[in-house]
């Protein structure tokens, strides 16, 4: 990298969420789920996103997974991110290692023999730490995945195959003296994982012109709320040298932040993630009671349809343009980007905006497009 070179010639990244493809298992091709959008994405020089199915049909179920809904797919339908067009898959999630080392090697390998890039998992700590490093039109860019959404034994260690963690702790604070009040909850990240990670970063950042960090962290279908740690993780990678945070695994679109220049995006929502199919409704349980008396309110199925793509125009300076491309997906999961005119654009720009304003972010509609931040005309 030579750090006095000039700016050079712009690259597009685009990057998504969460996507879980089930084709094969629902009997349909394995094109189908990505067949309204494989085209735009494929407009950039390099796609990005975060896998939630292990590709393999080895291992077993682990005895500290509470939901595999379809964890474990069938090979073939890796085929369906690469009809779609990514180029580097983050495969450090709270699924990855649901039915245990055997299926996460099998699913890293189906991956790469794929031709597609992995992060945030790996044989062990070393190579989920690793990055992955791409180059288009002379622009180096770096790839780092973590996750904080983390089932006991997740993480890689030395000689455990596992993903890149940053654990994080949970204390509960009583709020008054009446009892039954709800406790205010306070999460926070590792220290010692935050380190190796602003290690990871400040270490790509000599190796490439622009560094992306990854993460799968906060709330499972918790409208707009943003845990109190992830604020934190973010602004300690931007810190250490990333041009851009990417945070999946919330199933439902969280607020933008703008730290230091730089965009922080809590969660992207669901891009083509296919659930399982059910004969009839799950029976109320004790989980579900603990989730009614929930201090918060879970999306409903419109909120769950609200996804996005981030587009980041690039050069050897750094991200210039980063900007929203509203996303619907339907009753089959299969997303679709939307025009402007399409009033369900609206409808995805209405919700997204006063999450945004609650983190201090504006964002300036410029055709099709909601743009966070924009140097390209300063």
């Amino acid at each position: 990298m030579t750090d006095q070179a000039g700016p050079g010639e712009a690259i597009v990244i685009h990057a998504v969420g969460n996507i879980a493809p089930a084709r094969v298992e629902r009997g349909e091709p394995v094109e189908s789920l990505f067949s309204r959008v494989h085209q735009k994405i494929k407009e950039a020089d390099i796609s990005f996103a975060h896998l939630e199915r292990i590709f393999s049909t080895r291992g077993c179920l682990q005895y500290r997974d509470h939901n595999t809904a379809q964890a474990r797919v069938d090979p073939q339908n890796a085929k369906s991110l690469v009809f779609a067009g990514f180029n580097v898959i983050s495969h450090a999630g709270n699924h990855c290692f649901s039915y245990g080392p055997e299926a996460l090697l099998d699913s890293i390998d189906v991956i790469r023999g794929n031709g597609m890039k992995v992060i945030g998992a790996g044989k062990d700590i070393v190579e989920a730490r690793r990055p992955a490093i791409l180059e288009r039109k002379g622009v180096k860019v770096g790839f780092l995945g973590y996750n904080s959404v983390l089932p006991v034994e997740y993480e890689a260690r030395e000689g455990k195959p596992g993903c890149a963690p940053i654990h994080v702790a949970t204390y509960f604070e009583a709020q008054g003296y009446q009892p039954g009040t709800p406790p205010k909850i306070i999460t926070i990240a590792r220290e010692d994982d935050l380190q190796a990670m602003e290690e990871d970063i400040r270490r790509l950042r000599n190796d490439v012109d622009v560094v992306i960090v990854s993460v799968h962290w906060g709330l499972d279908a918790v409208p707009g709320v943003i845990a109190m740690y992830q604020p934190g993780v973010g602004h300690r990678a931007v810190e250490a040298g990333a041009d851009l945070v990417i945070g999946h695994h919330g199933n439902t679109i969280k607020g933008v932040e703008v730290y230091r220049g730089k965009a922080i995006f809590y969660s992207l929502g669901n891009f083509g993630q296919e659930g399982a199919r059910r004969s009839e409704p799950p029976k109320p349980g004790p989980r579900a009671a603990a989730d009614a008396s929930s201090t918060h309110r879970k999306a409903s199925a419109e909120e769950r349809r609200y996804v996005m793509m981030v587009k980041c125009v690039i050069n050897r300076k750094g991200a210039q343009k980063v900007s929203i491309l509203p996303v619907w997906t339907n009753q089959r999961a299969e997303p679709e980007f939307l025009s402007r005119s399409d009033p369900r654009f609206e409808e995805v720009r209405r919700y997204i905006e006063p999450l945004c304003k609650e983190l201090g972010t504006t964002l300036t509609p410029e055709g099709d497009e909601l743009v966070v931040v924009n140097s390209l005309d300063g």
